[in-house]
């Protein structure tokens, strides 16, 4: 699939400058395994592997799409699949509210006291912006769900001179749920 994407956009790949990937949050399985497959890519072509946060990815859509203006807050919902949702918040001018969190969709009200108008993207979005909407004016966007890998390159290509910024170890919002064999 590498060698097909590298083909179609017409370059070699010495001509790769770096590998950019988002890191997270995410599932635990798709993180590791695109994570792992983007490392070895870089570490083959002894270029820097640029780690992208899954909230910064989707953030940057919405506001390169007009998304973000005019809103009280910005709201990036990832699946966790599970439970929870992963929940980061952006204010009007696109700075994290707090540490993004592990949280039920019910409970997303709680941190957006004295907002009224909120955008909600990501492929949680939906749920977030139904328990919201009693109370909230909100704007659901489904349109962005999953990063687009031309955002996530764009951003790769900001903190190129500076890889040492961007890890590319994996966002975990929650533990592993990971019990010893038994005896």
């Amino acid at each position: 699939m590498i060698g097909d994407v590298v083909r179609r956009a017409g370059i070699s790949f010495a001509e790769i400058d770096a590998v950019a990937v988002t890191r997270g949050p995410g599932a635990f399985t798709g993180l590791r395994i695109g994570l792992a497959a983007a490392r070895a890519l870089a570490l083959a072509l002894g270029k820097p592997c640029l780690g992208i946060g899954t909230f910064d990815a989707l953030y940057a859509e919405a506001a390169e799409k007009g998304f973000a203006t005019g809103c009280d807050a910005l709201i990036v919902a990832v699946d966790s699949k599970r439970d929870e949702l992963f929940i980061s918040i952006f204010d009007a001018d696109g700075a994290s509210v707090g540490a993004p969190a592990a949280l039920r969709a019910d409970a997303v009200a709680a941190f957006l006291a004295g907002l009224n108008k909120v955008v909600i993207v990501g492929d949680a979005g939906l749920a977030v912006a139904e328990a919201l909407q009693p109370t909230f004016e909100v704007a659901h966007y489904g349109e962005i769900a999953l990063p687009d890998p031309a955002i996530v390159a764009r951003l790769g290509l900001e903190v190129l001179s500076a890889p040492e910024n961007a890890p590319a170890v994996p966002l975990y919002m929650r533990p592993p749920d990971v019990t010893p064999p038994k005896t």
